[in-house]
């Protein structure tokens, strides 16, 4: 008998409840159970569409274009993303688009969607790039670190790795630094780490 999914969260709302304090854990997991997504609400959703355009037709300066729309509330945060893209970008002598796959990591009853935005031949290798925008956005964020990104790495792997070219590296974008970060291969440990994680969030789940 197929398992029952009671949980389906993304990999961005995972890693926020992976990296919450524990006394501010039960708070985060009725925040991610009762968010109704909406396009209006997802603050980086125009620039990620644009980043997707960029790559896809090959010209950076529609993300000029999109700046200069940017809402007044947004334009701060964008503009500083944006000057990190372009770092990343004029670091890279060679770039080309191959469609990045979607996919979903599950444990138990807990599924975790897994959907990196880019997927980038970088010098001839192929990289599939999840985006990280949420470094100063909210204080309950966490600067970028090496824990943080072996997990992400480690999900896009197993959820995603068969239907990637082949060499694929997995990597995570710090957009407003402009830094590509390829994950050391993660191990037993991360395993460990991930499963008591989700029995703590569904545990958590059932009582909220």
């Amino acid at each position: 008998m197929d398992t029952i999914v009671k949980a389906k969260v993304s990999l961005t709302s995972f890693i926020d409840f992976m990296i919450t304090p524990d006394a501010q854990k039960v708070r985060k997991v009725r925040e991610i159970k009762n968010f109704q997504y909406t396009r209006g609400r997802d603050y980086w959703l125009s620039l990620r569409e644009c980043l997707i355009d960029v790559h896809s037709s090959g010209d950076i300066s529609l993300l000029d274009d999109l700046l200069k729309n940017t809402p007044k509330n947004r334009y701060n945060n964008y503009k500083t993303a944006i000057k990190g893209y372009h770092k990343f970008f004029k670091g890279i002598k060679e770039l080309d688009w191959f469609d990045p796959p979607k996919g979903a990591w599950s444990f138990d009853n807990f599924a975790c969607s897994v959907n990196p935005e880019l997927g980038l031949y970088i010098n001839g290798i192929p990289h599939l790039v999840k985006l990280y925008f949420k470094e100063d956005t909210t204080s309950a964020e966490i600067i970028l670190h090496k824990a943080r990104v072996s997990t992400i790495g480690y999900l896009m792997d197993e959820a995603l790795r068969e239907r990637c070219p082949s060499g694929t590296r997995m990597a995570v974008l710090n957009v407003k630094k402009g830094q590509l970060i390829i994950p050391e291969v993660a191990g037993q440990d991360t395993w460990i780490a991930l499963k008591a994680s989700v029995r703590h969030f569904m545990d958590i789940w059932d009582e909220v």
